[in-house]
């Protein structure tokens, strides 16, 4: 299993390098960081066409439906969302730096305390990135069969871009899920082993000290994280609420009107796609903020009467810390990913889904009316 993960989470890290999703290298590494930006610059002219692309559908169409306007300012949004995502990666090395110093130091000191286990999180990506490939053939073969989309095949480097971006995130998240459930299982070992009429000594101190130091560096890892993917995770979600919008309304569309089974298949493989990477990054944020619950619950079990008051006051400063200091996956603190975030973007997909549908019966009765023919002189 270990030889698993090494292996996978070189060959990601291989695939985020040429994906421009690493920052930059150091200017002391002038070969690598020349290649860095020729790899960058070929990232830059692709999104630049894309939009360019984009835009030239708005001008060459005078008569806009409202499929086709979703569609377009979608794959606008996307061109956007990807020139962001490759700013915000070669400007954070700071950020990142520091993130993966943090990881490190939290991996060598769960390693001393013991507590140092595999995270099984290759099976789960790869199944997930296997998912991926299969929606995409699933898609080729409808659009091959109809001519669904005309940008499908230039969009495939685009929406793999993102995905791996979900994989990037997901990959971290649980790893960070990971090492709280570790520190969690030690402070339930503490706890059950807690003699409320023992007094305690200083290796019981430093041992609960040790504890407390893992979650501050924990949370430090999380706060990092969502420093150097904020932005990005922000407009990922912003960009999969429209994505499930206009799938969703297509679907009802060719499910109302033509019941063409091969746009049925693209675009309900295109919403099973960004769907179960959505699902999986937002049960994942989700457990981030359980595993913190969980862990503010065991504190107070700690409390000891025969205690020193030194020991007593380290477990009323831990509970403030975990009171205050949580396990939280945030888009810049814009919002929280979580199940609840997840099923208040589904209300907000189905609400302007019946505002799609609105306008559709409208402009479909518009087009069913006949106009007035003009009077002439003669009549």
């Amino acid at each position: 299993m270990n030889s698993l993960e090494c292996v996978t989470a070189r060959c990601l890290l291989g695939i985020y390098w040429w994906m421009g999703l690493v920052p930059l290298p150091l200017s002391s590494q002038l070969m690598w960081l020349l290649l860095a930006l020729l790899v960058r610059c070929i990232w830059f002219a692709y999104y630049l066409k894309m939009l360019w692309i984009g835009v030239s559908y708005f001008w060459d169409d005078d008569g806009l439906s409202i499929s086709y306007m979703s569609g377009t300012a979608l794959f606008i949004g996307y061109s956007l969302l990807g020139l962001l995502i490759q700013v915000e990666s070669a400007l954070k090395h700071r950020t990142y730096e520091r993130l993966d110093n943090l990881r490190v130091q939290l991996q060598l000191r769960m390693q001393r305390l013991g507590m140092s286990r595999g995270c099984r999180r290759a099976w789960s990506l790869l199944l997930l990135l296997g998912t991926q490939i299969g929606s995409d053939v699933a898609r080729s073969w409808a659009n091959a069969h109809y001519s669904i989309s005309p940008v499908h095949i230039i969009s495939l480097p685009q929406k793999w871009l993102l995905r791996l971006r979900y994989v990037q995130l997901l990959w971290q998240v649980m790893e960070l899920n990971q090492r709280a459930r570790q520190l969690r299982h030690s402070l339930l070992g503490l706890a059950a082993g807690n003699d409320l009429w023992q007094p305690y000594g200083s290796q019981e101190w430093q041992q609960l000290q040790t504890l407390r130091l893992s979650y501050d560096r924990i949370y430090e890892c999380y706060e990092a994280f969502s420093d150097c993917y904020g932005w990005g995770m922000l407009g990922l979600q912003m960009m999969c609420g429209l994505e499930f919008v206009s799938n969703a309304y297509w679907i009802i569309t060719e499910a109302y009107m033509s019941q063409r089974i091969y746009m049925l298949i693209y675009n309900g493989n295109t919403c099973f796609a960004m769907g179960t990477l959505v699902v999986a990054l937002f049960w994942y944020g989700d457990a981030s903020a359980n595993n913190s619950r969980q862990i503010g619950c065991l504190i107070p079990k700690l409390v000891n009467p025969m205690g020193s008051k030194r020991y007593n006051d380290l477990v009323s400063e831990f509970l403030l810390q975990t009171l205050h200091q949580r396990f939280v996956v945030t888009a810049k603190d814009f919002f929280s990913l979580n199940l609840h975030l997840l099923s208040s973007m589904f209300a907000a997909v189905v609400t302007y889904l019946v505002i799609l549908i609105q306008f559709m019966l409208a402009e479909k009765s518009s087009q069913a009316t006949p106009r007035p023919e003009k009077m002439t002189s003669n009549d």
